[in-house]
Order: structure tokens, then sequence, then C-alpha cells
């Protein structure tokens, strides 16, 4: 099996759109597997709507068994849930977006 590259390669730069402009992105620090809450019976760390702070975990990513909590390193407001839970993710893919407050 060959290794093929994605055609969409995640995106480092802000969102362009202007509805989007002014919310900051919370990147994947590594490739790894997404999961929004620490086991399937637990809620979600945060939800949309939700305030968080730079110390706010948000998701963890599971990178070789271990499992890695993400923090916000922003402040505001969860606006948009971008990755997808139980999927992979790459390095600094988009995992939220967050309405600076």
């Amino acid at each position: 099996r060959r290794w093929r590259p994605r055609s969409a390669a995640p995106s480092t730069a802000p969102p362009t759109s202007s509805s989007n402009s002014n919310l900051t992105e919370i990147l994947s620090p590594m490739v790894g597997t997404f999961y929004t809450a620490p086991s399937p019976e637990s809620p979600p760390y945060v939800t949309v709507g939700q305030e968080v702070t730079e110390d706010t975990v948000v998701c963890i990513n599971e990178a070789m068994k271990v499992m890695n909590e993400v923090k916000a390193e922003t402040k505001g407001t969860i606006v948009e849930l971008v990755a997808e839970n139980g999927k992979p993710v790459q390095f600094h893919q988009p995992l939220f977006r967050v309405r600076p407050s």
C-alpha cells in the first residue's frame, strides 16, 4: 500500500470568510485521534456556546495509546466544533472555532 497525501491539507491560516474573520481556531497540537470526552459515557469537555479560558481542557487527542489533553489556549466562546469525534486529525488541523472575548 502506498502512502498518498490528502488532497485537502489542513490550513494553518486563519479563516478568510467575512463571517469567520474574527474567530480564533483551536488547532490540533499533534497527529492523533480526536475525542470530545474522556470516555464514551462522559459528557463532552466543551459544547458550542460555552465560555473557555486559556486553561480549559477542550478535548483529548490520542497518539500512540497516550491520551493528551488539549487546552483552549485562548479566552472566548466556542462557536463551532470542526473536527469529528473519534476520527483522525492532523497536526495543526482546526478542532474548534472560538469567538474571542
